[in-house]
């Protein structure tokens, strides 16, 4: 049999379910149960390594809160994915949680959190860590 391989569009795909999923607190375990998937199947759509049938999404969309385009990103005239680079940074558990925590907060502490990260970005900096 042929295996297939990942398309960069599949891939796109199941970052955004991954995304979505964790956006709910839902584990793949979880959603896998609410959908009647195995958590090894929700695994391999969020990796690209299956494509999600619009049948399988149908289920996904109310336990998520998602529609379907919600998932499709935006493409060029070849059909390829045109990434987000925003969504690309705060795609790690902890950039999502961080932006989860950001979103809860009052605008005063907003700008002190981005004050507090310019201050850890810039003290991290290859020209500082070459003088320490």
């Amino acid at each position: 049999m042929n295996k297939r391989s990942a398309t960069a569009l599949d891939v796109e795909i199941g970052q955004r379910l991954r995304k979505a999923r964790m956006r709910c607190s839902l584990t793949q375990t979880g959603l896998a149960e609410a959908v009647g998937l195995s958590f090894q199947q929700v695994q391999k759509y969020e990796k690209g390594d299956n494509r999600l049938a619009i049948s399988t999404l149908a289920r996904m969309r109310p336990v998520l809160g998602i529609e379907a385009e919600d998932l499709l990103p935006p493409l060029r005239n070849d059909g390829s994915p045109i990434g987000d680079p925003l969504a690309a940074q705060g795609g790690t558990i902890t950039g999502i949680q961080l932006a989860r925590l950001f979103g809860q907060m009052r605008p005063d502490q907003q700008r002190a959190m981005l004050d507090i990260a310019k201050i850890v970005v810039s003290a991290s900096a290859p020209e500082t860590m070459a003088a320490a």
